[in-house]
């Protein structure tokens, strides 16, 4: 790779495109590492593995940043010691050298690593979930019985007061663009709902409380006849309009209620609950989204406040900060309850990608205020709560994620006391390779 005059990296003739430079970069190894360096201690309470998925395409090259082949990061923390491991998820996109298809199958299996039931799935929202072990070998593709045909979600719920899993699958092209999936706390699919929207919609994420599911329909649209030529699939639409259906957990397409909002997109939201015939939901939210075509994912999310109104059939939308930020977490026992914390990671100002930043907030969701964790040199990731055996206040725990040191060229697993946010990392892990950005992860405690 060379660089020219005006700072454009190329590869031999091609121009590299910025989801292959820097940190953004893919690795070559597979290692299995022990005893990693720490700065720092690791407190012995914590027990377990933090694993995170990202993009990483096998031959070194993907057209775009969602396209790469699925690589999973893990960091096992036992005695205030820690080792890594990464692994290639094994699917038909890896072994065809990174090429994919609309078959379920041939799935990059590239953003999210979920554990429900006691088995780890590796997911990405095209195509079908595929399931790996703690060691992070590929156990295989998973439909439940054919249950789930098609697409499923890269963000399904898990809530923590029924242990339900909560999921959707959304197709581009119809008759049918959306479907529900319940599964219950064995892991048996026990409903699947189809929804009713007018067209085919990039939906990343939804949102559930105690005992809703709300759906977002924003104009990030599908276009066949741009697919059939060739040109990016997907653009903003804004006179699509924008909507939040609201269905109760256990209830059907007929149960959806619709409520217009101004237009926008959210990839993430923080978190949402009930209160009364109110449901609050808060999100990071962008003016708009692939504006620029498909290839155009730097439109920056910025804290808000949507208000529903079931009795009223209202909403009302407050912007809560200005600051850049997106890929939003909370405490994982209160996911769909009400909490008065979020974490979110900082978005940097490249106009031209969705480069990280170097602090991560800790959110006061009535206030719309943070406090700050400095992090100087080092880009982050998203945060992920571990919470402390035997906490009960919603921050009693670690804010653990992946970091960059740009100044040193090093990755880092660092790990934050949530109750002295601002104050130094608790510990560092060092991996012993560059842990590219990635997308999501979670905390899988042992046992």
């Amino acid at each position: 790779m060379t660089t020219t005059e005006a700072g454009t990296a190329t590869e031999g003739a091609r121009e590299v495109p910025w989801h292959l430079q820097g940190n953004f970069a893919p690795v070559e190894h597979e290692l299995d590492v022990a005893d990693l360096q720490v700065e720092g201690e690791i407190p012995v309470e914590i027990d377990g593995q933090y694993m995170r998925n990202g993009f990483n395409p096998v031959t070194g090259w993907s057209d775009h940043w969602f396209f790469g082949n699925g690589m999973v990061h893990a960091v096992d923390l036992r005695d205030g010691r820690a080792s890594y491991r990464n692994r290639y998820v094994q699917t038909p996109a890896l072994e065809q050298g990174g090429a994919m298809s609309m078959s379920p199958a041939d799935s990059p299996a590239n953003t999210n690593v979920v554990r429900h039931a006691g088995r780890i799935f590796v997911l990405e929202e095209a195509h079908g979930a595929y399931e790996i072990d703690h060691g992070l070998h590929t156990l295989g593709m998973e439909d439940w019985d054919g249950g789930v045909v098609g697409a499923f979600t890269a963000h399904p719920k898990l809530c923590p007061t029924t242990g339900e899993m909560l999921a959707f699958g959304y197709n581009v092209v119809g008759p049918e663009f959306l479907r529900y999936y319940r599964f219950d706390p064995s892991g048996a699919l026990v409903q699947s709902e189809p929804i009713t929207l007018p067209r085919g919609v990039m939906m990343h994420d939804f949102n559930i409380t105690a005992n809703h599911v709300i759906w977002m329909d924003l104009p990030v649209c599908f276009d066949l006849d741009l697919a059939v030529k060739g040109e990016a699939p997907f653009g903003w639409t804004p006179d699509n309009g924008a909507r939040l259906g609201v269905m109760p957990r256990t209830g059907s397409d007929a149960d959806v209620r619709w409520f217009e909002i101004e237009p926008g997109y959210v990839f993430h939201p923080v978190n949402s609950h009930e209160e009364g015939d109110t449901i609050v939901l808060t999100v990071c939210r962008a003016e708009h989204a692939m504006a620029g075509g498909f290839d155009d994912i730097s439109a920056k999310a910025t804290l808000w406040r949507w208000t529903v109104d079931l009795a009223a059939g209202t909403v009302t939308e407050t912007q809560l900060d200005d600051r850049k930020s997106d890929f939003a977490r909370v405490n994982d026992a209160l996911v769909g309850l009400p909490t008065n914390i979020g974490y979110t990671m900082q978005l940097g100002t490249t106009p031209d990608n969705p480069s990280m930043g170097n602090e991560v907030y800790k959110y006061d969701l009535t206030t719309g205020q943070p406090e700050v964790h400095q992090m100087g040199s080092v880009c982050g990731g998203e945060p992920v709560f571990i919470p402390r055996p035997g906490g009960t206040a919603d921050d009693d725990g670690w804010i653990v994620l992946f970091g960059y040191d740009t100044a040193e060229d090093r990755s880092e697993l660092r790990i934050i006391d949530a109750r002295d946010f601002t104050g130094a990392p608790v510990a560092r892990v060092f991996t012993p390779q560059r842990v590219p950005y990635g997308a999501h992860g979670n905390w899988m405690p042992r046992g």
